[in-house]
């Protein structure tokens, strides 16, 4: 079978969208003859198959250039992709893509024997004003995609039913379908505590053995606000929290254009001395970083949060979550299990719970080896991959 993947954002950009994105085309690929559509990024060439870094992968990518995008990462104006997509068996649209969306709606509507799948990724409720002018078309059409979906896909059914689209999946539910985000558990996994590269991790970034370590992982750039850096800070600082936090370093993993912004922030409020800004982290390097942390945070402050890849990855390393009380992502561990979930935005909350958390060292190891094993149960990417097909043959 021939599929397109249609994705407004993939790699090298680091973005969760084309992240899941490419897991999805790795799977599909082990099938199926499968082709990703995308938009050029930074520069990068229009319909490059050949990539270095992309040449043995199991698919084929092609970069199309937009008309307009107004620089924004999940939408530009692609009018080429309508021919691109003659021939193909089934269109697997990852959603939203303003711009993109509109040019495959159109599609299926002229060829209904296409089989469309819909990856529900999430909603953007904090568009800037430019996004939203180039959003206006997709949302006029999104009633009419919907309902010529052949299937829906997304991580969690917890999200899409306080989604913008909950009243299609109210009104269609048999259209719907939960596949979680899944993880690499080969790649990402326990290590010694006292195991040379981390302690050569350790002395890089100054943190000392009895030091205890909040690390957070994301794009610092301005499509990615809602992940909650400054609350993160906020909380590090303790701003009108008596309690207090000692030995404690906060490792912040991610660039983009914010970052020097975050940093400044840091310094405001005095604690420059207790954050590490460690850049974007190489992929080989990751599985390190996730070891280093006692607890991961995810203090992401709105719905543009789905469901947070990252908190597999710190999970299957054995390291406890913390993360915002969103739907979709309160989804992806139990509460008091894994992980712990605090109130979206309030730098308090997450401080006291951060406090509490730190106050119990057993507790860390006794989650963890919960978040390990919850992984292995229910996130496996090869089981992923088994449900995924299972949708794909079905249609």
């Amino acid at each position: 079978m021939k599929i397109a993947v249609i994705v407004s954002t993939f790699p090298p950009y680091h973005g969760g969208m084309g992240n899941s994105a490419f897991e999805m085309a790795r799977l599909l690929a082990a099938q199926h003859d499968v082709t990703v559509f995308t938009m050029t990024q930074d520069g990068a060439g229009a319909s490059d198959n050949a990539e270095t870094n992309y040449a043995s992968l199991p698919f084929k990518i092609n970069r199309l250039q937009p008309s307009f995008s107004f620089g924004f990462k999940n939408g530009g104006f692609v009018p080429s992709l309508y021919e691109q997509l003659v021939g193909f068996d089934t269109l697997y649209l990852c959603y939203p893509f303003f711009g993109g969306a509109e040019i495959v709606w159109l599609f299926k509507l002229l060829h209904p024997k296409t089989k469309l799948i819909i990856n529900f990724v999430m909603d953007t409720p904090a568009l800037p004003p430019l996004a939203k002018v180039l959003s206006v078309p997709s949302l006029l059409i999104k009633k009419s995609l919907f309902k010529r979906a052949d299937k829906v896909i997304s991580a969690s059914l917890d999200y899409v039913a306080h989604s913008s689209v909950k009243k299609y999946f109210q009104k269609w539910p048999d259209k719907f379908v939960e596949i979680p985000f899944g993880v690499h558990l080969d790649r990402f996994h326990v290590f010694p505590h006292d195991i040379l590269e981390l302690q050569a991790l350790r002395q890089r970034y100054g943190i000392a053995e009895k030091d205890r370590v909040v690390m957070f992982l994301g794009a610092l750039d301005s499509a990615h606000r809602f992940k909650g850096v400054e609350v993160l800070l906020r909380a590090i600082a303790g701003e009108n929290v008596k309690c207090q936090i000692s030995n404690v370093k906060c490792l912040v993993c991610g660039d983009g254009d914010l970052r020097v912004k975050y940093e400044n922030l840091a310094k405001e409020l005095k604690i420059e001395k207790q954050v590490i800004f460690a850049g974007r982290v190489p992929d080989e390097e990751l599985v390190l970083h996730y070891n280093l942390a006692d607890i991961f945070v995810l203090p992401s402050t709105d719905a543009s949060e789905a469901f947070g890849m990252v908190l597999l990855e710190a999970m299957a390393c054995g390291v406890p979550v913390m993360a915002s009380d969103l739907p979709g992502v309160r989804s992806v561990f139990e509460n008091g299990v894994q992980g712990i979930t605090v109130a979206p935005g309030s730098a308090r909350h997450l401080r006291v719970k951060i406090e509490e958390f730190l106050k119990y060292p057993q507790r860390r190891y006794k989650m963890g080896r919960a978040a390990r094993e919850s992984v292995e149960r229910k996130y496996d990417w090869r089981k992923v991959g088994e449900r995924l097909e299972d949708v794909i043959t079905a249609l």
